[in-house]
């Protein structure tokens, strides 16, 4: 399944004003990711907005979720589950 995750969070709860720990979340992240089978798709950001927009995919929800944690306690969180434009199409045909 796809999932989208848009985070955001506060200028002053902002990782990227340590930049060394914004590399290592980021790595920890990915590696955790591989380790439990969760692709990532695309990650995105809107700078000024303190957005970020991931989508991943994964068929083990427990575990995308353990790994969104670190981030998702450093803000506000939605993981939302997607379906991309041609499954929307196949479902009205």
């Amino acid at each position: 399944m796809l999932f989208m995750y848009i985070h955001t969070h506060t200028p002053e709860n902002c990782i990227a004003n340590k930049p060394d720990d914004m590399k290592k979340m980021a790595s920890k992240m990915q590696e955790d990711a591989k380790k439990a089978g969760i692709k990532v798709i695309g990650s995105y950001v809107a700078n000024h907005e303190h957005t970020n927009y991931v989508i991943f995919e994964t068929g083990d929800l427990a575990a995308l979720e353990k790994g969104l944690l670190p981030m998702t306690l450093r803000g506000t969180a939605r993981l939302i589950p997607i379906i991309t434009m041609d499954q929307t199409i196949a479902m009205f045909e």
